[in-house]
C-alpha cells in the first residue's frame, strides 16, 4: 500500500518503519535544540524529512551541534534559528526566513516548554506567566500565523500532567490544558492538528534530568524509552485524533493511590487492565440522572485488616504494632521490623520530613482507609508505639485485652512528642525549596 499526499509531505508505504517524510518539504521543529525536540528531529531525519528548522532560545549546545553534525551527515539541511517561540515578533521573523531559504513548510512540531513548579501556596502569577509563554503563546502564535499554509501536520507536545494532575504543576497542566484545546479547536476548523499527552520519558527531558522515574514507577506508571516513544509519535501521526494521551501505566497500582476510583478512570482503568490480563480491583459504576458511584480501589480487605480481625484480641496491638514498623522499614531503609525500637522517636531513626509524609501516606493505603490520615501524624505520634495506639484505638477502633493495651507515661509521651516535633521542624528549615514544594504537595 503506498499513500502519497499532493505537497509531498509524507507517505504510508505501509506501517511502522515504512513511513518516510518528504525529502521536497521543511519542517519546523520548536524546543528542536534539546530534549524531545532534538530526539524527534533525528526520528524525522531517520525517515527522510531532509529540510529541518530547529528553533531554539539560545543557540545550539555541544550535544546538539553533534546531533546535528550527524543529520546532516545523513544528507540533512538544519538550519537552526534562534528565536523566542512566544514572541509574534520572532515567529514571523522565523516564518518568513525559512520561505526564503527553504521549501514550502508542510510541519509544524511545537515540543517547546519550561517548569517552574511550586505547590499551590508558592504559586504566584509570574511562575505561571513564565511557563504559559511557550505553551500558550507560542502555540496560538503558531496556529494563527501558519492557519493559512497547506500544512500536513501540525502536532504539539502536550503532557499527562493536563488529564491526571501533577503535584506542584498547577501552571504546567493548565498551558498544556490549552494546546490540547487548541487541537480540537483547530480539527473543528478543518485544520490539521494533534496533541500527544506525553508521559515521563526516561533518558530525556526534564522529568529524566529531575530523576523522576522513581516518583512515577511509585504511582504505577511507567516511563517512556526514547525508541518507543519516536515509534508511537510514527503512529499518532498517520491517525486523524485531535488529542491522544501516552502513558505506560499499571492499572491496578496507580488507581490504589486513590481513595476512591475517579470517575473518568473507572472503565479506562478496567479496560487496561483485562488487556494486561491482570487482575483489576473491582471497579464498578452504578448510574442514575442524578448519581455516579463507584467503588474503593480494593477487591479485597487489606491483608492486615483481616489478619487483625483472625487473631485473637490479645495479640491485635503487637500485629498492629508490627505493621507499622514493617512501613518504618520500607521509608527509612532499615533491614527488618525488629530494628525499629517501638519507644524510640522516629526522627532519631532517621525519619526526616519527607519520610513522616511519606509513611503516613503508606498507612493510609496499607490499612485501606478512605481518607488520609493527618498531615501532622508523625509530629503527633513520634514513636511506633505511639502510632500503633492511635491507630488502633482512634482509627481502626480495635476491640483488644484491655491487659495487654501497652501504654507510654503520659508525661514521657508529651516529653518525648515535644522534643521530636523540635526536630523535624528544625529539620523543615533546612529543607530546600524544592524538598519543601515535594512536602506541601504531599500534605
Amino acid at each position: 500500500r503506498e499513500r502519497r499526499e499532493e505537497r509531498g509531505e509524507w507517505r504510508d508505504e505501509g506501517r511502522g518503519d515504512s513511513w518516510r517524510f518528504s525529502s521536497q518539504a521543511s519542517i519546523l521543529i520548536t524546543g528542536g535544540l534539546a530534549g524531545l525536540g532534538l530526539l524527534t528531529a533525528r526520528q524525522l531525519v531517520a525517515r527522510g524529512a531532509r529540510h529541518l528548522a530547529l528553533l531554539g532560545r539560545s543557540g545550539a549546545s555541544e550535544a546538539a551541534q553533534a546531533a546535528i553534525a550527524e543529520m546532516e551527515a545523513a544528507g540533512a539541511q538544519i538550519v537552526v534559528l534562534q528565536a523566542d517561540v512566544s514572541q509574534a515578533a520572532d515567529v514571523a521573523r522565523v516564518l518568513a526566513q525559512m520561505a526564503e531559504t527553504m521549501p514550502p513548510l508542510r510541519g509544524v512540531i511545537h515540543s517547546a516548554g519550561v517548569l517552574d513548579d511550586a505547590t499551590l501556596l508558592r504559586q504566584e502569577w509570574g511562575k505561571f506567566a513564565r511557563v504559559m509563554a511557550p505553551k500558550v503563546d507560542g502555540a496560538w502564535l503558531l496556529h494563527t500565523l501558519t492557519r493559512d499554509l497547506p500544512l500536513d501536520f501540525f502536532v504539539l507536545y502536550s503532557s499527562t500532567s493536563a488529564l491526571t494532575g501533577s503535584p506542584g504543576q498547577g501552571n504546567h497542566a493548565a498551558a498544556n490544558a490549552f494546546m490540547d484545546a487548541l487541537a480540537h479547536a483547530r480539527q473543528a476548523q478543518g485544520l490539521p492538528a494533534l496533541s500527544i499527552n506525553w508521559g515521563v520519558w526516561s533518558q530525556i527531558g526534564s522529568a529524566a534530568e529531575r530523576q523522576a522515574d522513581a516518583w512515577v514507577t511509585a504511582q504505577g506508571a511507567g516511563t517512556i524509552a526514547p525508541e518507543q516513544g519516536m515509534a508511537i509519535l510514527m503512529e499518532l501521526m498517520a491517525q486523524t485524533k485531535a488529542q491522544v494521551g501516552v502513558l505506560p501505566v499499571d492499572w491496578g497500582r496507580y488507581v490504589r493511590q486513590f481513595a476512591q476510583v475517579p470517575a473518568w478512570l473507572s472503565s479506562l482503568a478496567a479496560e487496561g487492565a483485562k488487556r494486561k490480563g491482570a487482575e483489576m480491583p473491582r471497579v464498578e459504576a452504578q448510574r442514575s440522572e442524578e448519581t455516579v458511584e463507584t467503588e474503593r480501589p480494593f477487591p479485597e480487605r487489606p491483608s492486615i485488616l483481616q489478619q487483625l480481625a483472625d487473631v485473637p484480641a490479645q495479640q491485635r496491638w503487637e500485629l498492629l504494632l508490627n505493621h507499622v514498623s514493617e512501613q518504618v522499614v520500607k521509608v527509612v531503609g532499615l533491614e527488618s521490623a525488629q530494628d525499629v525500637d517501638p519507644q524510640l522517636p522516629l526522627s532519631d531513626m532517621g525519619l526526616d520530613s519527607l519520610m513522616a509524609v511519606e509513611l503516613r501516606n503508606l498507612l493510609t493505603t496499607s490499612l485501606g482507609l478512605a481518607r488520609n490520615l493527618p498531615a501532622t501524624l508523625v509530629f503527633d505520634y513520634p514513636t511506633a508505639t505511639a502510632l500503633t495506639d492511635y491507630l488502633a484505638g482512634t482509627i481502626l477502633k480495635l476491640e483488644m485485652a484491655a491487659e495487654t493495651a501497652v501504654a507510654e507515661d503520659v508525661e514521657m509521651v508529651g516529653e518525648t512528642a515535644v522534643a521530636n516535633m523540635d526536630d523535624l521542624l528544625a529539620d523543615i528549615e533546612n529543607l530546600s525549596d524544592d524538598e519543601v514544594d515535594r512536602l506541601l504537595a504531599d500534605l
